[in-house]
């Protein structure tokens, strides 16, 4: 199964980078978990947090984040809330259960007319 991640929250943060320690150039992402298969597109209610430094360019990762930085990601995450979870059904989904309830039908229908006679 296919995964990728949505972007659905971003928002920048006053603390100093841990790596170059330019200050105003740290970026919480929030991105949201969606699963693909052949029936189905489905967001789950997993997010994942990236930090990025505009400065420096780099990913930092939280065994980088000091008390601070963890405590405006906890924040900003509580503060964006959790992003909407849907399931949508592909085409062939749609296909199989329209082709499936014409069969059922279509038996249904074949019974009746031959107890009719």
């Amino acid at each position: 199964m296919p995964t990728s991640y949505v972007k659905f929250g971003e928002s920048k943060i006053r603390n100093n980078c841990p790596k170059c320690f330019a200050q105003d150039g740290l970026v919480f992402s929030f991105s949201n978990k969606i699963v693909e298969t052949k029936m189905v597109s489905k967001a789950t209610k997993e997010i994942k947090g990236e930090l990025n430094c505009s400065h420096c360019e780099t990913v930092i990762y939280p065994a980088l984040w000091t008390d601070e930085i963890d405590r405006v990601y906890l924040y900003n995450l509580k503060r964006m809330g959790s992003p909407q979870t849907y399931t949508r059904f592909k085409p062939l989904a749609v296909g199989l259960f329209v082709g499936i309830t014409l069969a059922i039908a279509g038996a249904a229908f074949a019974i009746y007319s031959l107890q009719q006679q």
